[in-house]
């Protein structure tokens, strides 16, 4: 078997530090790159990233490496709001927050007579038009945050140590649409973390992802290449009424971040469609079709329930 060190409480994504080289050309420019390659934690002794805010552009390659954003979009109205605003995680993941408003912004977790928030959130001034903070969630429970420049405008992160286990993979489950409600189905992260393949890769992984209604019939099936060999996965469900429409009705975006080459993607996949938007079980099966761009012979798969039966912790 083997061991990775993103396990259910605190995984973590780690690239080896390197500096990007700053070129003068007519003055001072700086050549900004976000590289996405992810290495872990026994090839890495680099301090951590996590916590820090950046001006545009990011010109260190990150060590705690981000598989989630969020944007703060520009709004016309000086009152943009977080994209999303409410997430689900499993533990361990790193996020990153961009600013692409003009203003300055700031995540700042909230504190109240009743609320407390697992740990403190305080990016200081996120600079406008590229502006970056990055947090990595190694605490499970619920973060409320806001915006000190508007306080009315709020988000959420729900992260979980919640997993399930295959015969050939780990199901890490950001759990905060549990339990489970189709009148209040929530976007919710799965990471699945390969027990019987090495990795990272030596380019990448090549997953198969179909998603199955109650009777086992496939609803929507894509692939995706992930360079670590993990898979982050979304799940956004869209309103009821479609459930019984077409799988064009499913969309996938991602992944939220992309390295120097196409193929080297570590980021968050995302799945939007109608998918548990009833009572019924719904089921996701995994598999990995290639290996570094080498068909396997038979791919190495398992069947997942959906909804989870992890709640979150």
């Amino acid at each position: 078997m083997i061991q990775s060190t993103r396990v259910l409480r605190g995984r973590t994504k780690v690239v080896t530090a390197t500096v990007i080289a700053l070129f003068l050309i007519s003055g001072l420019v700086i050549a900004a790159s976000l590289y996405t390659g992810r290495a872990y934690a026994q090839v890495n002794t680099s301090p951590s990233l996590s916590g820090t805010t950046f001006p545009p552009p990011i010109f260190y390659q990150l060590r705690n490496q981000p598989s989630y954003a969020i944007t703060i979009p520009f709004s016309s109205l000086g009152t943009p709001q977080f994209e999303p605003a409410d997430i689900s995680i499993p533990a361990g993941m790193t996020v990153i927050w961009f600013n692409d408003d003009s203003g300055l912004h700031t995540v700042t977790t909230m504190f109240n007579s009743t609320y407390t928030p697992p740990h403190t959130l305080n990016s200081g001034p996120i600079q406008g038009n590229g502006g970056s903070f990055i947090q990595t969630f190694t605490k499970p429970g619920t973060y409320d945050y806001y915006d000190q420049f508007d306080p009315s405008v709020h988000g959420r992160i729900t992260v979980s140590t919640g997993m399930e286990t295959g015969k050939n993979f780990n199901m890490l489950v950001g759990g905060g649409g549990l339990p489970f409600s189709p009148s209040h189905a929530k976007r919710f992260v799965l990471t699945f973390v390969p027990k019987t393949v090495k990795i990272p890769p030596t380019i990448a992984l090549t997953y198969n992802v179909t998603l199955l209604n109650s009777t086992g019939k496939p609803l929507y099936s894509h692939r995706y290449d992930t360079a670590d060999g993990i898979l982050d996965l979304e799940l956004v469900p869209t309103h009821k009424s479609l459930a019984k429409n077409a799988t064009s009705d499913f969309t996938t975006w991602g992944p939220d971040f992309i390295g120097q080459e196409s193929i080297r993607s570590t980021g968050t996949f995302h799945i939007k469609g109608p998918v548990l938007v009833d009572n019924s079980l719904y089921s996701i099966r995994v598999g990995i079709v290639a290996n570094s761009n080498s068909i396997l012979p038979t791919p190495i798969a398992d069947t997942f329930a959906l909804p989870p039966n992890s709640s979150t912790k």
